[in-house]
Order: structure tokens, then C-alpha cells, then sequence
């Protein structure tokens, strides 16, 4: 059985991606972090998404800064579709208002749980275009961690196509 970590390419419809940024970009321009979703199916160690998913989500802005919370509820909402589509979660992207880099937050609280998951920080709010090497990847290994990956590995990893 391939497991997620086996994963060496992820194929990402540029519509999926554009889902995504824009979504991203939007909340971004209310002054807020955003969070969507890549999902899809494994053939080998290639994982081909198929769909770009914006899950139910609460912007909160505090003194120490802004942040995005998607709850319980709309987790397992999103679980047991997955399961009866015969989907997998690959990706969680999401924004920072400035620098892109994966907080202790994102760290504690991250949408995706498995092994082999990404998670893309885009800088800015995604006001710039979406590219990879301008993200700040992740990939969560064996022992729970959310490794960084360097941007040009992610860019060759992630590939966005027409």
C-alpha cells in the first residue's frame, strides 16, 4: 500500500492553484490569513489533485496577531467526504501578512495530519503571484515534524500544470 510519504510529485491544476490564491489574496485584503486545501488521489509516487478545497473558516485578528481557525465540525465534515470520494488531503496552504514561515500555530494546529502532507505558507497575504519558490514549504515526517523544504526542491516536488 502507498502511504503519502512515498509521494515524490504533486500535480496541481494551475485552477486549483488559482482557487487557492485568490481565496487567499481576498482575505488577505481584509487584513486576514486565509487557509485552503489541495486534495486528490495517489497513483505511485505521483499524487495528481484534483480539487482545490476552501474549507469553512474563522478569521480572527488579536494584540498578538492574526490567525485562522477551521473547526471540528467542518474537519470531520470534510473527512468523511474525502473517505466516501475515495480522496486524500495532500496540501494545506495558508497566508502570513508578511514573512512566510511555519509558526508554532501552524505547527500545533494543522489541518493536515499525515505523514508525507505539505504545508505552504504564502508571504503577503498573497498579494504577489502564486509561485512555489516564493512559498515557504513543509512536509510533515514520521516523527510528527513539520520539516522546512528548501524553495527550489519544493518547486521541482509541487508541479503546477495548465
Amino acid at each position: 500500500m502507498m502511504r503519502l510519504v512515498d509521494v515524490e510529485k504533486v500535480v496541481v491544476k494551475r485552477r486549483d492553484a488559482q482557487i487557492v490564491h485568490k481565496h487567499l489574496r481576498d482575505v488577505g485584503r481584509q487584513g486576514y490569513e486565509g487557509l485552503g486545501l489541495w486534495v486528490g488521489r495517489q497513483n505511485g509516487a505521483v499524487f495528481q489533485v484534483d480539487q482545490a478545497v476552501i474549507p469553512a473558516q474563522r478569521h480572527i485578528r488579536t494584540a498578538d496577531g492574526v490567525c485562522v481557525i477551521t473547526g471540528a465540525e467542518e474537519l470531520h465534515r470534510i473527512n468523511v467526504w474525502l473517505y466516501r470520494n475515495g480522496l486524500s488531503l495532500i496540501a494545506q496552504i495558508h497566508s502570513h501578512p508578511g514573512r512566510a514561515y511555519h509558526s508554532s500555530t501552524d505547527d500545533e494546529f494543522a489541518v493536515a495530519t499525515t505523514v508525507g502532507c505539505f504545508s505552504l505558507v504564502v508571504p503577503d497575504f498573497a498579494s504577489g503571484v502564486f509561485d512555489i519558490g516564493r512559498l515557504a514549504s513543509y512536509r510533515l515526517d514520521g516523527s510528527g515534524h513539520w520539516r522546512e523544504i528548501a524553495p527550489s526542491r519544493a518547486a521541482q516536488t509541487i508541479v503546477i500544470e495548465d
